[in-house]
């Protein structure tokens, strides 16, 4: 059986603000990548149904350990830019909120 590796690959750049004290051990530009076992080329439908399933699984698993591993690297981020982000997030908000009072009041 000819099984072919594909990849899910993910990369990200981070741009902190310029008062961030960078941990050593995050990376402002990463790229990870996740095997992925492709199907192999199948004669019949019923190996061509099972082998389908196998890639799903494993896509499947793929995609749940990028979740973790960006989840991990993406809080180390956010713990280390700190308060810094705090305004910002505060603003967008209230424009939200106003717009929502805006609604409210043409009714």
């Amino acid at each position: 059986m000819d099984v072919r590796s594909r990849e899910l690959t993910v990369t990200y750049k981070i741009v902190p603000p310029p008062s961030t004290v960078t941990p050593p051990s995050l990376s402002q530009e990463t790229t990870h990548r996740f095997s992925i076992t492709s199907l192999p080329d199948l004669e019949s439908k019923e190996d061509a149904d099972s082998e389908l399933k196998r890639y799903y699984a494993s896509l499947r698993a793929s995609i749940a350990e990028a979740r973790t591993k960006l989840g991990e690297e993406l809080t180390a981020w956010r713990d280390a830019v700190g308060n810094t982000e705090l305004g910002k997030e505060k603003s967008v908000k209230t424009e939200a909120d106003d717009e929502g009072e805006e609604e409210n009041a043409e009714e």
